[in-house]
């Protein structure tokens, strides 16, 4: 192969039958040069035409058979394709789109090139250019006018930085819609408002670009050079055109690619609302989220219409049930959904009220006058409308006496158990139970409480079912008068942040219960864990601060405490 500067053609080899032909030629001309130089002066000066015809003649036909045996017959050109390969490369590294276009051998784009002044497409074509490199490998492979340089590249990919833009999008979604409004991350159909998402992806996509390295990979690739007119023409393959896309496909805008598979598995991310542990009261609910129906099956559809508060969660809940009266009462919004209704009930009259929150925050415990020890006492619609309670009940109404243990923002009032069960409030919303002699010493208390992550805790008692096993209670338990028939009422709990409140009352031809009556009754609903509160006149469910269950002597009696769970959307975003 020859590879110099100078115009030099190849040594041609040719078979058996294009060799006797270039025989026969070279003895054709050595007879006429014979006759020319034998003949006498005066014949050899007519003949001298005839004779360079001769030559011409041969010459040509020497060339047709050396074409027709070797191909064409060229002279190479004394340009280097290494050299035009090298420019070629340079070019692209630099992102020079005018001078590597004018080397290739058929117009085409071979680069990703931002429209207009689209800052993301931008700072993809940077993160292009600043990762792209190349190595030229072993020297060009050349034949005639035709030449073949391996490259090895190294370049962006832009699959491999996707998941990190995602969860880079994710963190910074997440902190706008707890920093923000609702209304102003969120459409009326819940979908992220799109300057939301510009913003976002535009903040993510910086942080992750800003360092390409990380994402490039290595590939080889081939240049075909063809000499035509003078300079070498470059044809690159899909390798290339690949490479210099960040591996995307012809005829797709990488950026626009880019972005597409970012957002495409883009889940909803709900705003959390969480209130201080100390606060008093929950924001006001929306009046209008308020609701009745008769029909049971509206209820199942409005659960079902909650899924970030009810997926996964059975309900206590059901359309098969022996209603009494035709209202069922609602409250639904994004982080709290009550419904209220009565039944009779292993032929007992019940009230019952299913509560789901988003987040334990929102089940609270209220003193009166927010201090333990208040000699004040209020009617429990009077503390439910102090606290903006969605939906209230009575709690131990721990003033009436004395023993017990209570627990409120997680400090020690009273330790006097005696042996009774006392129903804790941890910091997630669970029930959990402490049983007489458990407990012997106020430091053993203290302990229990840092140890269990406990806010608040009620002594009554006594515990009606713990962890889906249904509790044996002694016929001398001290509080409640468990084996005569009186009023009742219970809070139980299944599953995270999901609870049933409970009445049981006298009417419609059913019996008040004995406290196994009770447990029979909540053991039907299938609870996880359940506690018996305070009952006779005290015992009550309140919505919308309105006593809905039918209490003793037709008429409230002032207490002590309340048990309440209230909206966490804050009222000038509860929409």
């Amino acid at each position: 192969m020859s590879t110099g500067k100078d115009l030099t053609g190849h040594i041609l080899f040719m078979d058996r039958a294009h060799s006797l032909a270039v025989v026969f030629l070279i003895a054709a001309i050595l007879l006429a040069l014979v006759i020319l130089f034998y003949s006498p002066l005066k014949d050899r000066v007519r003949r001298i035409p005839a004779v360079i015809g001769i030559l011409f003649a041969s010459l040509a036909a020497f060339v047709c058979i050396l074409s027709s045996s070797m191909g064409t017959l060229v002279f190479l050109p004394s340009e280097s394709p290494d050299q035009a390969a090298e420019e070629f490369m340079r070019a692209l590294s630099q992102r020079n789109e005018e001078a590597a276009s004018s080397m290739l051998a058929a117009k085409e784009e071979l680069f990703f090139v931002p429209q207009g002044n689209d800052e993301e497409e931008n700072l993809c074509n940077e993160a292009l250019k600043y990762s792209f490199s190349y190595e030229l490998l072993d020297e060009c492979e050349r034949t005639g006018t035709s030449a073949t340089q391996k490259v090895r590249l190294t370049y962006l990919d832009f699959n491999k930085p996707v998941s990190d833009i995602y969860d880079t999008l994710f963190e910074e979604l997440e902190q706008k819609v707890e920093n923000r409004k609702k209304s102003e991350v969120y459409d009326e159909n819940n979908n992220y408002r799109p300057e939301i998402l510009e913003e976002v992806y535009s903040d993510s996509i910086k942080k992750v670009l800003s360092k390409p390295d990380a994402y490039c990979i290595t590939a080889d690739c081939s240049l075909l050079l063809t000499y035509r007119d003078g300079e070498w023409k470059v044809t690159a393959d899909d390798a290339l055109k690949l490479a210099l896309s960040g591996n995307t496909p012809a005829g797709m805008n990488a950026s626009n690619r880019l972005k597409s598979e970012v957002l495409k598995d883009l889940t909803y991310i709900p705003k959390t609302y969480k209130l201080p542990e100390d606060a008093t009261a929950g924001p006001k609910p929306n009046p209008d989220k308020y609701g009745s129906t008769d029909n049971p099956e509206d209820i199942l559809n409005l659960m079902a219409s909650c899924p970030l508060l009810t997926d996964g969660k059975e309900p206590f809940f059901s359309a098969d049930s022996e209603f009494i009266g035709k209202d069922i009462l609602y409250y639904a919004d994004d982080t709290i959904l009550t419904v209220t209704w009565k039944e009779k009930c292993q032929g007992h009259f019940c009230t019952f009220s299913e509560v789901y929150i988003a987040d334990p925050s929102q089940f609270r415990r209220k003193l009166s006058a927010d201090t333990f020890g208040s000699s004040v006492q209020k009617f429990a619609t009077e503390l439910s409308k102090e606290t903006n309670a969605v939906v209230a009940m009575n709690g131990d109404f721990y003033r009436f006496r004395n023993e017990g243990m209570t627990v409120y923002q997680r400090k020690l009032y009273r330790f006097n158990p005696f042996k009774l069960d006392i129903c804790h409030v941890d910091a997630f919303g669970n029930l959990k139970f402490s049983h007489g002699g458990d407990l012997k010493k106020p430091e053993e208390a203290e302990q229990y409480i840092k140890d269990n992550n406990i806010l608040f805790s009620m002594c009554f008692g006594p515990v009606l079912v713990e962890n889906y096993e249904p509790q044996t209670c002694p016929a001398n338990y001290l509080l409640g008068q468990v084996t005569s028939r009186y009023s009742r009422s219970c809070l139980s709990q299944r599953g995270d942040c999901h609870y049933l409140l409970m009445t049981l009352n006298h009417g419609h031809g059913c019996p008040t219960a004995t406290i196994d009556e009770l447990r029979n009754v909540i053991v039907s609903k299938n609870v996880e864990n359940s506690y018996t509160l305070d009952g006779g006149q005290t015992g009550e469910i309140i919505m919308q601060h309105k006593v809905l269950n039918q209490i003793d002597f037709d008429t409230e009696r002032t207490v002590s405490d309340i048990l309440y769970f209230v909206t966490a959307i804050p009222e000038d975003e509860n929409e």
